[in-house]
């Protein structure tokens, strides 16, 4: 028999393309929802619509909300219990479920296609897609879990980080790591 065109079996061809299927997948829930080894749960059977920037359901705000169980994913930070770990955005990038936020990747590439240092993103666009305002996540977001997660997945020893950023006050202003060139 000759191999068949479609992958995996069943799946929808939409412009050229076969489309991933997660359902068709090896996607671990745990159990009680506990994710495939790292925590990472299966992820929205909707996840290719919302995060297709030329599909009429497609919305950057809704993608990276439906991503954000994902960011682990993507980064190396070191994790625990290694020392001088990454305790605030460990990583689990050999989750299982890792592959199944493929279609998450227009989120990371736009959080990460920044003018300088993390805190200055620049999520704007002209396209009806990039549907949320610089003045929603600008200045320091560490108090957001994902954004604590995404701006501090870049150290590997977050106690460092958090010492040196932290004023007299107690308080932890993000602008001082990263406006200061020696943490780039």
């Amino acid at each position: 028999p000759s191999p068949s065109s479609q992958y995996p079996p069943g799946g929808n061809s939409t412009d050229g393309f076969e489309e991933y299927v997660p359902s068709r997948g090896n996607c671990e829930d745990g159990d009680g929802g506990g994710g495939g080894g790292n925590g990472v749960p299966c992820p929205s059977a909707d996840l290719r619509k919302i995060c297709d920037k030329y599909d009429n359901e497609g919305s950057f705000r809704e993608c990276l909300e439906a991503c954000e169980p994902s960011f682990c994913c993507i980064h190396d930070a070191l994790s625990p219990p290694a020392p001088n770990s990454n305790y605030l955005a460990p990583n689990c990038n050999e989750d299982v479920n890792c592959a199944q936020y493929s279609y998450c990747y227009i989120a990371w590439w736009k959080l990460a296609d920044t003018v300088g240092p993390a805190i200055y993103l620049r999520l704007e666009q002209t396209d009806d897609f990039y549907d949320v305002n610089a003045d929603e996540i600008e200045g320091d977001q560490t108090g957001d879990p994902f954004y604590q997660q995404f701006m501090l997945h870049h150290f590997n020893d977050v106690d460092e980080i958090i010492e040196a950023g932290t004023d007299n006050n107690g308080d932890f202003k993000a602008s001082t790591i990263f406006d200061n060139p020696d943490f780039w």
